[in-house]
């Protein structure tokens, strides 16, 4: 089972960071990263699975590929936003993270605008 690995990393990273703030603390910030990316590393798999149901619900459905994309790019730049906020906020800056947190919300809009469109031109066709 993948979780008790990912769990196992995250465990001993706790530790070591833990330890290491003690004596060097800027140490123990670079090693919660590194084991914050080895634990995403782990999910690629996972996440090249997810994109694929995806891919395949909307071809099933009929649904143009550009709103595909933009699904995709949603999901990415979510994950995104809260894996370097949270790098961030480890850091001692939650300011920082914050501000990352509402780029992230602002973009998500953002990309999201097409496909608002495009079900409020399906409603309004539905209505008519």
């Amino acid at each position: 089972m993948d979780i008790l690995k990912i769990a196992a990393v995250g465990i001993i990273t706790a530790f070591c960071s833990l330890t290491l703030r003690e004596n060097k603390s800027e140490l123990g910030v670079v090693v919660g990263i590194a084991g914050g990316c080895i634990i995403v590393l782990m999910l690629l798999d996972y996440f090249a699975d997810i994109f694929a149901l995806i891919s395949t619900m909307i071809q099933r459905a009929g649904i143009q590929s550009s709103i595909l994309k933009s699904v995709i790019k949603i999901i990415g730049i979510g994950y995104i936003t809260e894996f370097s906020a949270g790098i961030v906020e480890d850091t001692g800056n939650k300011s920082l993270a914050e501000k990352i947190v509402m780029a992230g919300k602002v973009i998500i809009l953002v990309v999201s605008l097409p496909i608002i469109k495009a079900l409020f031109d399906l409603i309004a066709e539905l209505t008519i």
